[in-house]
């Protein structure tokens, strides 16, 4: 038995392991991240230390804390992992640049305005991957320009990145990637390796990613299960909505509850985007676009 006010010690199913469940339930119903007992564990050895009295207290306030609290913040944290790169499944940004993007474009062209919503977008390689193959489309459909200034274009771009972390939010509107081995850029097609500045013989081994991409991606935490994102969706909806990698750590009913926020987001003949792995059910009434081994789901015009 744990003495009391002695901190709890992992490896057993007792007051620490209680508690834990506790804290990870609450994740759940506020964040739809499932859990299983690798993140028990982990979350575990993170709380061992802490005198069982004190992490009582703590849990109940966390418990009490509303999604936004710097306090639950922290806990979630500790949990995610915001492990991603640039151009992450080369035939996904492929299809996007070669088929849907070609699409819309050519659907808006008398406004001339793309609207797009990158969720779950961690450190914020997605949200500026698809800023750089947005540009890349309009330029190859003879709607912008490369100069020695970059990218230039008569349209309006706008891309919000989103993610549940703070951490992970101001990194991506920092836009400064590198390191070690260049872990964010190893698989990024050398086509696209003059959209990242070098940073110089101050951090050589980072780069920032180009001023004409940076201005049109703006960034803002969001909880998917908390609706829409921050000020809505824009006046009907986003020309595309892109949640990739996210699914996998919602259960059912958060996802299903995801999903339901990403379609609404969407306007009549956008697109919704998802991972590999994700699916559409068909009561959501999106059609199934398959290319070559990507996958996108299509919104219907609205009826006039």
């Amino acid at each position: 038995m744990t003495a009391a006010g002695a901190s709890p010690q992992p490896g057993s199913d007792g007051p620490l392991y209680d508690l834990v469940r506790r804290l990870l339930d609450d994740v759940r119903r506020k964040a739809g991240i499932r859990h299983d007992r690798p993140l028990e564990r982990k979350l575990a050895r993170i709380l061992a230390a802490m005198p069982l009295a004190v992490l009582e207290e703590w849990v109940a306030q966390i418990e009490g804390a509303p999604a936004d609290s710097p306090d639950w913040l922290s806990l979630i944290e500790n949990l995610t992992i915001h492990e991603t790169y640039f151009f992450r499944d080369l035939p996904h940004h492929a299809h996007l640049r070669c088929h849907l993007l070609p699409r819309l474009i050519a659907e808006r062209s008398t406004t001339r305005t793309l609207r797009l919503w990158s969720a779950g977008c961690a450190t914020g390689e997605e949200a500026y991957g698809l800023a750089i193959v947005t540009l890349e489309a309009l330029a190859d459909a003879g709607q912008a320009r490369r100069t020695a200034n970059g990218m230039e274009t008569g349209w309006t771009v706008e891309i919000l990145g989103t993610d549940l972390s703070r951490v992970a939010v101001r990194q991506a509107t920092n836009a400064c990637y590198g390191g070690e081995g260049l872990g964010p850029f190893r698989e990024m097609p050398a086509e696209y390796g003059g959209w990242f500045v070098p940073l110089g013989a101050e951090a050589p081994l980072h780069r920032r990613v180009r001023d004409d991409a940076r201005r049109i991606v703006r960034f803002a935490r969001h909880n998917l299960m908390d609706g829409m994102p921050p000020n809505g969706a824009p006046t009907g909806g986003f020309d595309l909505v892109s949640c990739r990698n996210v699914m996998i750590y919602f259960d059912d009913v958060s996802r299903e509850r995801a999903l339901s926020v990403l379609t609404a987001a969407v306007a009549p003949g956008g697109w919704l985007v998802l991972g590999t792995t994700d699916r559409l059910d068909d009561a959501f009434r999106f059609e199934r676009h398959r290319g070559d081994r990507a996958l996108a789901y299509r919104r219907g015009q609205a009826v006039s």
